[in-house]
């Protein structure tokens, strides 16, 4: 049963590959907890109070009951950026319950005005700040006999092993995303910096870097219709796609690192992910 299963804590869960998959979690019984920024919006959901956070109501709109939400979610209101928040977000909300994994899919879209042929990014380091806060608030929590599994959201073109993505979309990728493609990749040194250090010094037991391709907001075609691929070291054997949805990454995360083995199958691993 998921009650078994430990916590799982997510980092950027009002995005959409991360709330879907905190949606699926939820629904099957995991416990978890979540980030939300202190900034969101007042939410106008009828069974939702006016201090409820933003990430209620997206869950609410996804089905997930309020009794569902009250008994398997915790949510820290904070920056990811501040230690002290994201410290709670990984403390397990009973003693009995342990810290199993981490899922990150922290990150932020281009901005296109005033001028759309060049994209700016308001925050072009969010996603490396993310995982070292992580890293650095794991350290501040009481030891325990198991460490985490880091799940981290990154994205394909960035690998420096082969080619990941269509050669079509290669100009697409240097133009629009050059700017979160060294964010992403200045993420995964972190975690394999990390993972390179003596067991008893990691503040994680491994990682599982998820590479998207493209992005879209289409709907979920099922866990079964996702290609695979997965580098690890020297070796390199990508999924090369051009897009996939938002909620089927969100699925597959769900389906392979919460409800499957993929904390054994892909830890270590880059996975890269398309259909």
């Amino acid at each position: 049963m998921p009650a078994d299963d430990g916590m799982v804590a997510f980092f950027g869960a009002t995005g959409g590959s991360t709330l879907a998959c905190l949606a699926l979690a939820l629904k099957a019984g995991y416990t978890c907890s979540a980030s939300a920024d202190s900034s969101s919006p007042i939410s106008s959901h009828p069974t939702v109070s006016r201090s409820s956070s933003k990430l209620q109501t997206l869950l609410l709109e996804r089905n997930v009951s309020q009794s569902t939400i009250d008994a398997h979610l915790t949510i820290i209101q904070g920056d990811i950026r501040d230690t002290k928040s994201v410290a709670q977000v990984l403390t397990p909300r009973s003693k009995t319950d342990t810290l199993q994994l981490i899922i990150s899919g922290i990150g932020r879209p281009p901005i296109f005005s005033p001028n759309p042929l060049s994209p700016t990014f308001d925050d072009p380091t969010v996603c490396q700040d993310a995982i070292s806060t992580i890293l650095t608030a794991l350290r501040t929590l009481p030891p325990s006999s198991t460490k985490p599994v880091l799940a981290a959201l990154s994205t394909t073109g960035i690998s420096s092993r082969t080619r990941d993505v269509p050669i079509l979309m290669i100009p697409l990728y240097h133009w629009l995303l050059a700017v979160p493609h060294k964010d992403k990749l200045e993420m995964e040194a972190l975690l394999q910096a990390e993972v390179s250090k003596p067991t008893q010094e990691r503040a994680i037991k491994d990682f599982v870097v998820v590479r998207p391709s493209l992005l879209t907001d289409g709907a979920r075609l099922g866990t079964n219709k996702v290609r695979v691929g997965e580098e690890v070291g020297k070796t390199a054997t990508p999924a090369v796609g051009y897009t996939i949805s938002r909620e089927d990454v969100g699925g597959w995360m769900f389906d392979r690192l919460l409800d499957g083995e993929g904390n054994k199958n892909y830890a270590g691993k880059m996975v890269s992910i398309t259909y």
